[in-house]
Parts: structure tokens; C-alpha cells; sequence
């Protein structure tokens, strides 16, 4: 009995039972399917191989198709489709369709949806054609949830409306995902603001009275919280992210296992091309009600480096397959007959191995050959199965009509013939096949076969291919353990195209080098160790470099400050101790070493991911190598065009721009391609903001004229002034530094002031954080930071950031005024709300309250002003008896009197200090000391 096990980890991969020829992931991707056997050593690939076997060929009446069918999937040539896989393993069980095309009846909903339940159940993949009501739609993706729960097919089922009810269908979709997405957002929303509203309930002591409780909860209610859960969250208790859990338990209305596709081209996403309905994969398309049985073959098994493509043994696997699928329920003659649909997988790779580019007259002709041959291989057999068993009349002897097929037959005669390298015999059997094919006009057919490029990830994954149908390959080096290394790895497509193109071992070594990186920065280009070592670091910290290179993902976290160690930086480096200790700054550019020579030692110490720029590989091969964000979407409808004669084709492209133009050529390209099924995705350009340093040099000529100074205010309130105005910070600048600790990490916040006392820049330092969020952080300032020297509002940061919830989070310690905070950001712009803003309300203890002195905001005595003034800024300029009187508060009822004339225009201090604080402002009359208050006895 197969099993299907959830296998999360290399360790459970491993332990499967698979035949040698095959990688781990087709193995995970067997068990998956269904294909093993459950063993006390755990499951068996290759004993279920065997049961699978002889089961198709007691289906189809022929026990001789056993073995040849055990030795294609011994040698991962073939591979079954899971409803079949598992329907074969199973005692008694009927044979299952992959793919199944419905025309939906609305006048009979619910029987329909009991038909479609079942096809899902048994795993196929389900096309319809008409217009279900919303509420069908909804069970229709209940169904499918049911049936696939984890989601580990994608979609499982695509309407396919007509034009008059394709628009509404289409508006109902993009509202639901509209929704969705609101959903989420709100749900995000409502759990922050109960979560805030227990924080400051608990804080506040259960007080519901407390201003802070009352303004949390009306946030909550304003959020769209229930009472219920508002008085849950008062007493502090709050379910941690309730309502997101909600659109997990089925409140999103978003559509995720069925997709509606629009029956001519437009604006939507999805598009079917033709007449009738599609299979979500773009495999099967009909304009009739039909259902198929399918599987995968795996085109870069059958090409040899030395030898090319194995156009014999293709064929024959062709027709092997064509026989084994060839099974009816209940016993010969039994009807309706079963369609089927072949698969091909793998192309892009089998292009790139025969050291073709994907974008040229040679690649479009080898897929054409190769899916040409797949056609006239499978008609090829069905005629002669025809010829021994019975032939089925009702079907047509083509895909297409008799004429189509001649002309196909002549086109691949001209054409494939003309193929020269590794796919010329593939062509030669191909249009002799065809033209057999257009000579037997009295014969019938004994079975119906389909030929697909799908986009069907699951039928990759079994066949071990690199991209799906006629996908170009994303990337030519994954991420692997080797030799207790992680780290990038040249695909085998890629060695064997550089084989195939001539190139030897040692050549394509140093060309795999290239690709993954030395790991060692010895005779790096820029950073180097003797670099290294002559700008003073000693032998064991360029051993810590080494030994850290092995393992790193980029060259700054292997030359950092807490690989070297912090010691090092700052006794023989002369590092600041911040920068020693790796709280700021970058090592390497602090060093005097510039991108250009980052980017180049990185390239040749972790790898460049690409053969583009590599040294040794001829430019007429570059293209070759290129991957799917090189290769234009014109260039893959060119190869399906050339295919589509032959085979199903779906095709996906991404679309980096929003221009409708564009969009609308490229689906006119691929309706006269012939495509079953278009899949546009639509991916926002990159956003690039190029603005100044921060230390940008002030005498620089400015390329716009500037307008007048900025007011004292101008980012603080007012209006933001123009693009190009900038107002740049002195050089010697006044500002503070607070340190705090939010939810246990140390933070420290430097400010920058102008003359005026407005903020014009911050640094955020970070303690004992991983280098990513640091430099995150420290962009984040010097990003906050432009923005206010050109004029954006320091309110508008405030806004935009405050209650922002991530950790850290928690308690605050340090900040006098700042008891917890949501978020380093949040606690960073508390602060600079309360210090800048004035915005009391913001803090959790009155700022002046908060005082370690003991004075607050209605007290009348002056207060030494050393401990606000910097002696370094002033450069002890400011004397120590300076002193900052507070305004003394407005008597109360007490009528104005005759101000009384004093001869004496300042006070006069006692030559002792005071007894309370040591200030030299004891009132020689009073005796009362300005600064603290304390009064001793008077002297004359």
C-alpha cells in the first residue's frame, strides 16, 4: 500500500529506498505521489517501481510490457502521474484520470458539484467550460481544499467562462483577491490594537479609567474590534493574533485551488486560447467533455554528451508508454476510452546540455524535432495497435484535420530534416513517422495522445527537471552541501553544455570556480590577504577570515569586526570602540577599500552565480548560459511556436513594466503561436532613489538653484520645501545620545541639531545584533535623516513609524520617560516625539516628572544648566555656575502689585559653595542656592 509521507527534511529524504539513477528531490517527490512501499527499513521507491509495473501491464492486457516498464523508471526516464501511481498500488482500485474537461450545468448544480468532488478526490486536474454561481465556486474551492489541503498542487481547478459571462467572472475574482488582501490588512490591524490596548491595561493597572486605556481602546473600537474582545483585552487578556488566525480557518474569500481564465486575450492574468476548456496545467484542451490519463518523460535522460539525443531509445519509450496507458475499465473493449497526455519535461535543460542558446534557430528546431518525434511515435502506435486489437472511429485520426496534417507532415520534411547536431536523426524519424501518418487515410486510430509542455511543477519535480515545459532555466548553480561546505554549486546542465561545446575538465573547473566561488581570499582581486595584511592585520585574524570565508554568504561577514575580533580592530586599527565592536560602520570600506574591490573579491571568494563575465568562456557561448531574467518573453514564444504544431504548449511569462503596449503584443504573439494556456505575471520594476551622501562635501556646485533659507522650523511643522532645496547640518553640530534597552537589546540613538535646535539627522547604534539588521538599521537613519535636511516633517516620520510591532519589543530600561515600546522603531520615535515634538502624550511618565533631581514642571527654582550643555561642544566655553531659570507660575488670585525698584541689577552669590549641589549660587541675602533650592542661614 503506498504511503504519502510529509518529508520536511534531507535526513527523511535520504532514508528512502530509491533506485541509484535517481536524485533525492524525485525521490521525495515519488513518496509524495505515492509511489512507495512502506518497509520496516521505511519506504521503498524501488519495490513499488516494480508493483507499479506489472500492474500497468495487467491494464493493458499485455504482461510483456512489465519489464521494459520497470527499466524506464529504474532509470528515471518515466514517471506516472499520482492519481495513477496510487489507483495501481492500490488492491481493487479503478483506474483515476489526471485531467478531466467538463462543461459545467448550471441548471444541475449540485450534481455537478458531486462529480467534481469525486474527480478531485481521486486527484485529477479539472478544466471547465460555463458559468457556476459564487456559491458553486465556493464549494468548488472547499472541494479542492478537501481533497488537497496542504496545497501541494497549485490550482486544481480552471474555469473557462464564455465572453458574456467572462467579464463579471473575471471583476468577481480581482474583487475577492481585493478583499483578501483587506482581510489581512484589517486583521493585522485589529490584533496590534487589542494587543496594545491589554499592553497599556495591564500597564495602567487594570484602571480602565487611565487616559492611556481609554485612548487604546478607542483606537480598538475605531479598529473595528467587538466589545467582547475590548473588555477581554481590558482586563489583559488577548488571544495573540486572533483574527489573523481567522483567514487561516477559512474567512479568506481570496480563491487559491481555482483560477478563472479569460477566454480572449486582456487584462487578466490568464488566458485560454482556442475553443472549449483547459486543464489548469495547459495539457489537455478540448472543446468536448473528455478525460486523460498522463505521464512525464524526462527529455535529459536520453541525451548523451558523446552521443547526443537517443532518438531510438525516445521513440521506443514513446510507444512503450502509448501501449501501457492503452487500459480500459472493467476488461477489453469496456468504453469510454481513455485520452492520453505525454508530458515532455526538461527542455530547457536538454538545450543548454547540447550547448545550444535557448534564444536560437538551432533550439527551436531541436524542441520541434523532439516534440515532433513524440507525436509521430505515439500515432505511429496507435495505428498499429489499431491494426492488431480494434480501432476507435469515433476519434479522429489527428489532433487537427487530415489537411493540418499533411501540411505538418510537409513542414516537418523541409524543415526538420534541415537539423543539423544532435537532434538531426530525432528529426529524420520524426517526419518519416508523419508522413506515414498523412499516407493512411483508411486506418482508424486505437487511442488518442497529447503531447504537452504544461506548467505543471508537480510533473517536473517527478520528472528532475530544472524548469517546467518551455521554461527557460531560472539559474545555472544551486545552493548544496559539498565536502562540509554550503554553498553554490554549477548544475550538471551547465558541465555538460561546456563539455558539449569543447571546452575540457581543467577548463571547465576553472570556469565552475567562477560560478561557485575559491572560498579562500588568497590571490583575490581588491581584498586580498596581502591586502589584508598590510593594512595591519596580524596572521590570526587573517586565518579567522580564512576559516570564516568557507561558510559565509558574502565577503563583509567574513572580514567583520567580531570575526577578527574587536581587540585587534581597535588596539592595532585604531577603530573607534563602537566600530571595533561592530555596532556601525562598514570594516572593509572604514579599511579604504571600494565596492568595485568588494564586489570583485566577493565574486571570486563566494562565486558570481553566473557565467557571464567569466574569464575563459568564448563570447559566442555566453548566451547559452543565459537564465530566465536574460532571455526576453519573445524569445519563449519563439520556441513554442515552433512546437506548438507538434504539442500542447503553456507558457508563463513576467512582465517587469506596465506597458500596455507591450502587453497586448505579447499576447497577439502568442495566439498566433498557437498556444493552449498564457500565464502573464505582471512584477513591479525596481525603484532606484539616487540621493547624495550624507556627508555629502557642502562646497559642491549645486546643478539647481536653491531657494531661500529654510525657517527655524521648517522640519517640524510647515511645509516641505522645494525637491533640490537641502539644508545641511554645520559641521560642528549640537545633539544628544540616549541609551535604552528595548525588550532586552541595548539601543543607542545619536541626534544632529542645527543652530535653531531642529533635528537634522539621527544614527541608530545596535548592540550584540547580527550584521544584516545593523547596516538595516543604520541605512534606515541615514534614509530618515536626508529626508528631514530636505524639508519632509518630522511629524510625518513620527506617524508613519510609531506603533510599528516587531521584535525586539517590550519593556524599555534607560529611557526616563519611555516605559515599553511595540518596536525599536517604535521606541525611536517616542523619543524623538517627546524630545522634538513636544508630544508628552506619547510618553508614559510626564517628561519633567520623570527628573532624577526631584524638580518638575511647576517648579519655580533654576536648575544647573552643565548637565544639558556639552563642555566638548562649547569647548568649555560656558562657565560652571551657568544656570537655566524655569518660568515661575502665574499667582493665582492675588492682586498686582507696585513693582518695587532695586538699586542692585544682579544677584549677588556667596564665595561658598552650596551644601546641597556644590554650585556657586547661594544668595548672599537669602541664602537660598539658585540651582537646588536648599537654604542655608543667611550672612551678611
Amino acid at each position: 500500500m503506498a504511503q504519502d509521507l510529509d518529508l520536511d527534511d534531507g535526513a527523511a529524504a535520504a532514508a528512502i529506498d530509491a533506485p541509484p539513477a535517481w536524485s533525492e528531490s524525485m525521490a521525495q517527490a515519488a513518496v509524495e505521489a505515492g509511489l512507495s512501499v512502506e518497509t520496516p527499513e521505511g519506504p521503498s521507491v524501488t519495490l513499488a517501481i516494480g508493483r507499479l509495473a506489472r500492474r500497468l501491464a495487467d491494464w493493458s492486457g499485455d504482461a510483456a510490457l512489465a519489464e521494459p516498464l520497470e527499466t524506464l523508471l529504474l532509470d528515471a526516464k518515466v514517471a506516472f502521474d499520482p492519481p495513477l501511481v496510487r489507483a495501481a498500488l492500490a488492491p481493487g482500485a479503478e483506474i483515476p484520470l489526471s485531467a478531466v474537461l467538463l462543461h459545467w450545468a448550471s441548471d444541475s448544480e449540485l450534481d455537478m458539484l458531486s462529480r467534481v468532488q469525486r474527480l478531485l478526490a481521486a486527484g485529477a486536474r479539472i478544466g471547465l467550460s460555463g458559468a457556476p454561481s459564487a456559491a458553486a465556486l465556493d464549494a468548488l474551492e472547499a472541494a479542492a481544499r478537501l481533497a488537497d489541503p496542504l496545497a501541494r498542487n497549485g490550482v486544481a481547478l480552471m474555469l473557462r467562462p464564455d465572453a458574456q459571462n467572462a467579464p463579471a467572472l473575471i471583476a468577481d475574482e480581482a474583487a475577492r483577491g481585493r478583499a483578501g488582501a483587506a482581510l489581512a490588512a484589517g486583521a493585522r490591524a485589529l490584533d496590534a490594537a487589542l494587543a496594545e490596548l491589554a499592553i497599556e491595561a495591564v500597564r495602567s493597572g487594570l484602571d480602565a479609567t487611565r487616559g492611556g486605556v481609554q485612548r487604546k481602546a478607542a483606537a480598538a473600537r475605531l479598529a473595528g474590534a467587538p466589545d467582547a474582545d475590548i473588555l477581554a483585552a481590558l482586563s489583559g487578556a488577548v488571544a495573540r493574533g486572533a483574527y489573523s488566525a481567522a483567514l487561516d480557518a477559512g474567512a479568506d474569500p481570496t480563491r487559491r485551488r481555482v483560477a478563472v481564465a479569460s477566454p480572449e486575450a486582456g487584462a487578466h492574468a490568464l488566458t485560454v486560447y482556442g475553443e472549449g476548456a483547459s486543464d489548469p496545467t495547459g495539457a489537455l484542451r478540448a472543446a468536448d467533455e473528455r478525460g486523460a490519463v498522463g505521464a512525464s518523460l524526462a527529455l535529459t535522460r536520453f541525451f548523451d554528451p558523446q552521443k547526443g539525443f537517443d532518438a531510438a531509445g525516445f521513440e521506443d519509450a514513446v510507444r512503450l508508454l502509448t501501449r501501457a496507458l492503452d487500459a480500459t475499465h472493467g476488461g477489453e473493449g469496456a468504453s469510454p476510452r481513455r485520452p492520453i497526455i505525454l508530458r515532455l519535461e526538461g527542455l530547457a535543460s536538454l538545450i543548454m546540455r547540447a550547448g545550444l542558446a535557448f534564444d536560437s534557430k538551432a533550439a527551436r528546431a531541436a524542441g520541434a524535432s523532439v516534440s515532433a518525434l513524440a507525436l509521430g511515435a505515439a500515432l505511429g502506435e496507435s495505428f498499429s495497435m489499431a491494426e492488431t486489437k480494434a480501432s476507435y472511429p469515433d476519434w479522429s485520426r489527428a489532433r487537427r484535420s487530415e489537411e493540418a496534417a499533411a501540411k505538418l507532415a510537409r513542414d516537418a520534411a523541409v524543415a526538420l530534416v534541415e537539423t543539423d547536431g544532435p537532434f538531426q536523426e530525432a528529426a529524420l524519424r520524426a517526419a518519416h513517422l508523419l508522413r506515414a501518418f498523412v499516407g493512411a487515410k483508411t486506418r482508424g486510430q486505437r487511442v488518442c495522445v497529447t503531447i504537452a509542455f504544461a506548467l505543471d511543477a508537480a510533473s517536473a519535480r517527478r520528472a528532475d527537471a530544472s524548469a517546467m515545459g518551455v521554461a527557460p532555466l531560472e539559474s545555472i548553480a544551486g545552493f548544496a552541501l559539498r565536502d562540509g561546505v554550503f554553498g553554490r554549486v554549477l548544475s550538471d546542465d551547465a558541465r555538460i553544455g561546456l563539455g558539449a561545446l569543447g571546452y575540457d575538465k581543467a577548463q571547465i573547473s576553472l570556469l565552475a570556480a567562477h560560478v561557485e566561488g575559491r572560498r579562500t581570499l588568497k590571490n583575490a582581486p581588491g581584498v586580498n590577504l596581502e591586502n589584508l595584511r598590510a593594512k595591519g592585520l596580524t596572521d590570526t585574524a587573517l586565518e579567522a577570515i580564512e576559516e570564516a570565508a568557507r561558510d559565509a554568504f558574502n565577503i563583509r561577514a567574513a572580514v567583520h569586526p567580531l570575526v577578527i575580533g574587536p581587540e585587534l580592530c581597535e588596539e592595532e586599527l585604531g577603530l573607534p570602540a563602537d566600530v571595533a565592536a561592530g555596532k556601525r560602520g562598514d570594516l572593509l570600506m572604514t579599511l579604504g577599500f571600494s565596492e568595485d574591490d568588494i564586489a570583485a573579491a566577493e565574486a571570486f571568494c563566494m562565486g558570481a552565480g553566473a557565467l557571464a563575465s567569466a574569464p575563459g568562456l568564448e563570447e559566442a557561448h555566453r548566451a547559452i548560459f543565459n537564465t530566465a531574467r536574460d532571455i526576453a518573453p519573445d524569445a519563449q514564444l519563439a520556441l513554442a511556436a515552433a512546437i506548438a504544431p507538434f504539442a500542447n504548449v503553456a507558457v508563463e511569462l513576467t512582465l517587469r513594466d506596465a506597458d500596455p503596449e507591450r502587453r497586448a503584443a505579447l499576447q497577439a504573439q502568442a495566439s498566433a503561436a498557437g498556444l493552449t494556456l498564457l500565464k502573464l505575471r505582471s512584477e513591479a520594476p525596481p525603484i532606484t532613489l539616487t540621493l547624495p551622501t550624507l556627508e555629502e562635501d557642502a562646497d559642491e556646485p549645486a546643478r539647481h538653484a536653491l531657494p531661500a533659507p529654510l525657517p527655524a522650523n521648517a522640519n517640524v511643522g510647515g511645509e516641505a520645501p522645494g525637491v533640490h532645496a537641502r539644508r545641511r547640518l554645520p559641521d560642528r553640530r549640537k545633539g544628544y545620545i540616549q541609551k535604552a534597552t528595548v525588550g532586552g537589546h541595548k539601543v543607542y540613538l545619536h541626534t544632529g541639531e542645527y543652530d535653531d535646535g531642529a533635528l537634522g539627522e539621527i544614527f541608530i547604534d545596535l548592540h550584540k545584533e547580527g550584521a544584516a539588521f545593523r547596516s538595516l538599521m543604520n541605512n534606515f537613519a541615514i534614509s530618515l535623516s536626508i529626508g528631514l535636511q530636505y524639508g519632509v516633517p518630522l511629524e510625518e516620520y513620527c506617524d508613519a513609524f510609531l506603533f510599528t510591532r516587531f521584535e525586539p519589543a517590550g519593556e524599555v530600561k534607560g529611557n526616563a520617560a519611555i516605559r515599553h515600546a511595540t518596536s525599536i522603531l517604535d521606541y525611536i520615535f517616542r523619543e524623538l516625539s517627546v524630545s522634538y515634538l513636544g508630544r508628552a502624550d506619547l510618553a508614559h511618565v510626564d517628561p519633567f516628572d520623570a527628573r532624577g533631581d526631584g524638580l518638575s514642571r511647576g517648579a519655580n527654582e533654576a536648575e544647573s544648566a552643565a548637565r544639558l550643555i556639552s563642555r566638548g561642544f562649547s569647548r568649555g566655553a560656558a562657565p560652571d555656575n551657568l544656570v537655566m531659570l524655569r518660568p515661575r507660575a502665574e499667582p493665582k488670585t492675588e492682586p498686582r502689585r507696585e513693582a518695587v525698584r532695586s538699586t542692585r541689577t544682579s544677584p549677588r552669590y556667596r564665595a561658598e559653595p552650596c551644601v546641597g549641589c556644590g554650585h556657586f549660587t547661594v544668595d548672599a541675602d537669602t541664602g537660598q542656592c539658585a540651582a537646588c533650592g536648599a537654604k542655608g542661614e543667611a550672612k551678611g
